[in-house]
């Protein structure tokens, strides 16, 4: 990487105009944004020498925007328009665009699409697997597509195997008359769990052990391993869950019995209320009503009397609950349904083991990292975007870089790889052996490139980072140092 390349001729800051920046989100959305991001983000495996793999990730996010702007077409993508949809931030009330994005393993973006805010996920992963196709015209291995649930439709995996893609997903609830559902019933009455050592959970050292089952089934026309994985992690999830399910049961039961009634009539209807709002539970109850004296009134304030009247009485209804009765099959399933969770791929075990098949899957932690990096908060100017086409270009500005950000962090663990001793350049010195990208972006911050007159010059913001700039240089492959 050479760091004398830059601007040609004096850019002055006052220059630097939001009319000025408006112009230029005009002239890349005119260049054609996905293209263009295409285009550049292919180069750079060329460029760094990084190994291509046909192996792609994709998912989807929305950026809330505030402002009026007009209602939109959900079934028309010409121009992303702001709309409301499923707000993924929690904000249903804001309209929003959708951001969809396309990474290699490495989280490489590849593809950028942004849609309107009121497009579905399925939608958006039936579209995409025709820029994969576009993008892949000449690619010589198998290409495998890796998306949530929201891929697996009848459609969507009708048209990635007529297209020659192999595919993961989870497999949702409803999918193909509850696959997911019969897969887990046959898990659990067969036993016949596999141990398939550990998995590190993302941002922590905790080890989480996984067991796994494999069945087969015909999806859509193709063979297909429907893999039913469940973990010591999942386990004491699944236990929290019906927890949670037997408070709210309680809660549910307790509103129920607190209740005074003057009229039986009244009484067995609150019975009939509990019981509808208990008939899809996984516990329920008996009740039985009981009856009690009350008296009606007040007694005079002051001295009692000798001889006080009493006092008018009236009949009450009260409902009282007995223990909980556990419907055992719902139980089981929902216990199942927690503990467990299905992978659908039509990767056979030849070419990708079980053990392959979590770890891809897992992956798709990349992309979700890539959109935290899109989403952190940054300090600038106020910018006006009327006009959605330029809400689109600066998208696409912001994941250009990204993808300088990403490229960054690929060059840096290579070159730390390839060290047999790692450098001292953490924090106290320590040895750095893999580093996140929000580390790099704090230590590199601390570093001022001063161009002047063709010349490069480096200035550090502290003293004790000042020995390691030679060392971050070497890692980015940066090979002049002044």
């Amino acid at each position: 990487m050479n760091p004398s390349s830059g601007f040609e001729g004096t850019v002055k800051p006052e220059w630097l105009t939001r009319d000025a920046f408006a112009c230029l989100l005009d002239r890349i959305y005119d260049a054609g944004c996905e293209n263009l991001f295409r285009q550049i983000a292919l180069k750079v495996y060329d460029v760094f020498k990084i190994p291509f793999q046909a192996i792609f990730h994709g998912d989807t996010t929305t950026f809330v925007l505030y402002g009026k702007y007009k209602d939109a077409d959900p079934d028309t993508d010409d121009v992303a328009a702001p709309a409301c949809g499923h707000s993924k931030e929690g904000k249903p009330n804001l309209k929003q665009v959708l951001l969809g994005m396309v990474t290699d393993r490495l989280g490489i973006p590849l593809l950028i699409t942004v849609r309107n805010g009121n497009q579905n996920d399925s939608k958006w992963n039936h579209a995409i697997i025709d820029s994969l196709r576009d993008l892949l015209k000449t690619a010589t291995t198998t290409v495998t597509y890796i998306a949530d649930s929201k891929l697996t439709t009848a459609p969507n995996i009708t048209k990635l195997i007529k297209n020659g893609f192999q595919f993961v997903s989870l497999c949702p609830a409803n999918f193909e008359k509850k696959l997911a559902e019969r897969v887990i019933r046959s898990a659990y009455h067969k036993n016949a769990w596999v141990n398939i050592g550990t998995y590190r959970k993302p941002r922590t050292i905790k080890l989480v052990e996984y067991e796994v089952q494999e069945f087969i089934e015909s999806v859509c026309g193709t063979v297909c391993r429907l893999l039913v994985f469940r973990s010591s992690e999942s386990k004491k999830e699944a236990v929290k869950a019906l927890d949670k399910e037997k408070n709210e049961i309680l809660g549910l039961i307790k509103v129920s019995t607190g209740k005074e009634f003057f009229c039986e009539a009244d009484a067995q209807k609150e019975i009939t209320t509990l019981q509808k709002s208990l008939k899809n539970r996984i516990w329920t109850v008996q009740c039985t009503l009981v009856t009690k004296e009350i008296e009606i009134g007040k007694r005079p304030v002051g001295r009692p009397q000798k001889n006080p009247k009493n006092l008018p009485k009236s009949l009450i209804w009260k409902i009282e609950a007995g223990d909980l009765i556990v419907r055992q099959e719902k139980y089981d399933l929902m216990h199942w349904r927690n503990e467990s969770f299905v992978l659908i791929t039509d990767v056979t075990a030849d070419h990708t083991s079980t053990v392959d098949i979590l770890r891809l899957y897992k992956e798709q932690k990349t992309v979700e990292d890539n959109f935290s990096v899109l989403r952190r908060p940054a300090m600038v100017d106020t910018l006006f975007l009327k006009l959605p086409k330029r809400i689109v270009a600066l998208i696409t500005l912001l994941s250009f870089a990204l993808l300088v950000q990403v490229v960054i962090r690929i060059l840096i663990q290579r070159n730390l790889d390839a060290m047999e001793e790692k450098p001292g350049i953490d924090h106290n010195g320590k040895p750095i052996e893999r580093i996140g990208l929000k580390k790099i972006v704090r230590f590199l911050g601390y570093y001022t490139v001063v161009s002047e007159d063709g010349e490069q010059y480096y200035i550090c913001k502290t003293r004790v980072h000042r020995p390691h700039l030679k060392t971050w240089l070497k890692l980015l492959e940066i090979d002049i140092v002044s």
